[in-house]
């Protein structure tokens, strides 16, 4: 059961590409991407085991990306049954996803936030619900902060115009272009088809993988899962919200810790979204371009001299309110 490379060629060396060894193909298959969240994905690992899917069999891929705070030595140490990969570099989360899915041969693929944890029956929820639709491609459901809040998972695709209502614009501290932030992000009640999701809970068919191919790696971090959701919509596959599966997401355990990086990789895969979608549109991609890093200097600007007490603000809440 080959599946398709992604779009951008990996810049993976070969000898990572590692294969599990496996005498039948796995129902779920859980991909654990991590950096320097050793805390996190212990309580992530312990989750998954005690929340197990009920029928059928399923393994968890953890893909190190050169941790330097003891994860990989903690997971050998305390969860001999997860499959880990270690990487020497941090090779982004796109290409992390893409070695644990090329790793072993399953009808489904998890993608799953090192600083997440699953709650009761949502695994099991998940792949129940893949079977009973063959027709969906990708679902995700309901992810909830530390204190009960609702997460938005549901994305929309990037505008030229929705840009102004992006959760990482300044302009999000106006009331007005915070309210509509708030619309566009706004987390369904029930089943519903949606134009994308987020990377942290996201199931995949391995049906539609081989179709539209992995995660595109040219986005170190960030729009992976807008971009994969749209491909997989313009073939005819359903994207899927599902909140009677429920998962807790610690927000920005490991981007928190970079967080200038984290922000310029943000502005980067966006301006990599267009570049990729909107090729004929490029003047305006270089314009975009030009905002999108006068932007990032404003903020970096911004909080350089604030001591960073704005974007503490800011991610404290949006813990609440993302």
């Amino acid at each position: 059961m080959g599946k398709r490379r992604s779009e951008q060629k990996s810049v993976l060396p070969q000898h990572h590409k590692k294969q599990i060894k496996q005498q039948e193909i796995v129902d779920l298959a859980i991909v654990v991407v991590s950096y320097n969240t050793a805390f996190h994905l212990r309580r992530c690992l312990v989750s998954l085991k005690e929340n197990a899917i009920t029928e059928g069999n399923s393994v968890v891929i953890v893909v190190d990306n050169a941790s330097t705070d003891g994860s990989p030595q903690m997971v050998r140490k305390k969860f001999p049954w997860v499959y880990l990969i270690e990487n020497d570099d941090n090779y982004g989360f796109a290409l992390g996803c893409n070695q644990g899915i090329e790793a072993v041969d399953a009808k489904y693929y998890l993608l799953f936030n090192s600083d997440a944890a699953a709650m009761g029956n949502a695994l099991d929820v998940m792949v129940s619900f893949m079977d009973a639709n063959p027709d969906v491609g990708a679902a995700g459901g309901l992810i909830l902060t530390e204190d009960g809040k609702i997460q938005p998972s549901t994305l929309v695709y990037p505008t030229y115009w929705n840009l102004l209502f992006s959760r990482a614009s300044l302009l999000s501290k106006i009331p007005i272009f915070r309210w509509k932030m708030q619309e566009i992000r706004r987390v369904p009640e029930d089943v519903t088809d949606v134009l994308a999701l987020a990377g942290g809970f996201l199931i995949l068919r391995n049906e539609a993988i081989e179709q539209v191919g992995l995660l595109d790696e040219r986005f170190f971090i960030y729009l992976e899962d807008i971009d994969i959701c749209k491909r997989l919509r313009k073939k005819g596959w359903r994207v899927v919200f599902n909140p009677n599966a429920r998962i807790l997401h610690s927000w920005g355990a490991s981007s928190s810790k970079r967080r200038t990086k984290a922000f310029w990789w943000h502005h980067m895969s966006m301006f990599k979204y267009f570049q990729k979608h909107y090729p004929y549109l490029l003047p305006i991609n270089l314009l975009l371009g030009i905002g999108l890093v006068g932007h990032y200097a404003l903020w970096w600007s911004i909080n350089t001299i604030t001591g960073w007490k704005t974007y503490r603000n800011r991610e404290s809440k949006n813990n609440h309110k993302i």
